[in-house]
């Protein structure tokens, strides 16, 4: 009987360290002094706290290479804008939110236009606004960490981009979307740093755009400089 006990009192500690919330990743923000790159979307404080979050200083530098609001809406558009570069940011606003997802290995298409590449990328997202008390990076482990993308002719495949689990930009009901700013997102309940209040999904996923499904007010890619 007295082992039996025990082993039930071992496997509630077992869950209860298991669900136990991850201490907050807030981003420290260090009077940095910079100002944002031209033709960004972001405000000086966002700025700032983008750059807290890669453990910038002054000597790092952002460029924006793409926003919807100003170069168009399209997959082509984005890709025409972006190209090859490399490492990228891309910040996505909607509503009060304002969060996003760094991605070493930048954008690399296909070499059939009408297939998708699926490869390994360093990811981790960030909230800006509307999530936590601060802005906040919230890493994933390593086998989130990938990026799907598909080809300028790729009709067949869900979406125009999948970024790591789980941001999808250009999708709508499991088919391209006409413009990317179509997105899917949710954030694993897992990975999620104590102090989110934002909104929560059917199994308490963070759903950084207000729901899982969405339609994006602006979608800005800058390239960080090294």
């Amino acid at each position: 009987m007295a082992t039996v006990l025990m082993m039930m009192i071992l496997c509630v500690v077992s869950t209860m360290v298991g669900t136990e919330a991850r201490p907050a990743q807030q981003v420290r923000l260090r009077g940095l002094q910079v100002s944002p790159p031209g033709n960004t979307s972001l405000s000086a404080s966002e700025y700032e706290a983008l750059l807290a979050s890669m453990g910038g200083d002054t000597t790092t530098q952002v460029t924006s290479l793409y926003r919807t609001s100003v170069d168009g809406t399209t997959y082509g558009d984005l890709l025409d804008n972006v190209g090859d570069a490399k490492p990228l940011v891309v910040v996505v606003r909607k509503d009060k939110y304002v969060f996003g997802v760094y991605v070493s290995a930048g954008i690399q298409l296909p070499d059939d236009p009408t297939s998708e590449h699926w490869y390994g990328s360093d990811v981790w997202w960030f909230s800006l606004a509307g999530h936590f008390p601060q802005p906040t990076k919230i890493d994933i482990p390593p086998w989130e960490q990938w990026m799907r993308v598909a080809g300028r002719k790729a009709n067949a495949v869900e979406a125009n981009m999948y970024i790591g689990r789980y941001l999808v930009l250009g999708e709508q009901r499991g088919w391209p979307a006409a413009g990317i700013r179509s997105c899917e997102q949710y954030t694993d309940s897992d990975y999620l740093p104590e102090g989110y209040t934002g909104v929560r999904g059917e199994f308490a996923d963070a759903l950084m755009g207000g729901s899982r499904n969405f339609m994006a007010d602006e979608i800005e890619v800058l390239r960080v400089v090294q």
